[in-house]
């Protein structure tokens, strides 16, 4: 019986779906990252899945070029690339739909965001402009479709074909 109790408390702590809210873009912060109006709260996300170049200096930004053997000058330039695309992907405004269950240590939502049916983790890891973040589960169809960019030489597997495979593993 005990054993039981013990289960049911542990299941009821884990969130078990994903809630769907609706909501507006009002700023896209990098190519991973982004504020949303839902309903009357703004809120940042984390996209999931995905992991763009930093364009922000800081810890993350200095262990990432110390890993592709770059300057974090060059990481920034990267991360400026990625961040426009998130930019043209996204207008302020746009209506979007998020799949989420959970904020992560810093109050933001992790989720996945969709615009107009298409999911933007596998857009941009299509486009040539993220990694799959692989420090989490992650849909296995990503895998894919980063091999497809990668061997197309798409987004910053064009500029620096070497750093963005040094970045993505």
């Amino acid at each position: 019986m005990l054993k039981k109790l013990i289960i049911v408390s542990m299941l009821s702590a884990l969130p078990l779906f994903a809630v769907e809210s609706v909501g507006i873009v009002t700023k896209v912060t990098d190519g991973d990252t982004l504020h949303v109006m839902i309903g009357k709260k703004e809120e940042k996300v984390r996209i999931l899945y995905i992991d763009t170049p930093e364009k922000y200096s800081g810890s993350k930004l200095d262990k990432d070029a110390k890993k592709a053997g770059i300057s974090a000058n060059d990481e920034q330039e990267l991360g400026k690339l990625a961040s426009g695309y998130a930019s043209k992907f996204f207008q302020n405004g746009d209506k979007v739909v998020i799949e989420s269950n959970k904020k992560d240590q810093y109050g933001r939502l992790l989720g996945t965001v969709n615009k107009n049916g298409v999911d933007y983790s596998n857009q941009i890891i299509k486009d040539g402009f993220a990694c799959i973040y692989k420090k989490a589960p992650y849909p296995g169809e990503l895998e894919k479709d980063l091999k497809s960019a990668k061997d197309e030489k798409k987004g910053l597997w064009t500029i620096n074909y070497d750093v963005m495979n040094k970045l993505c593993k």
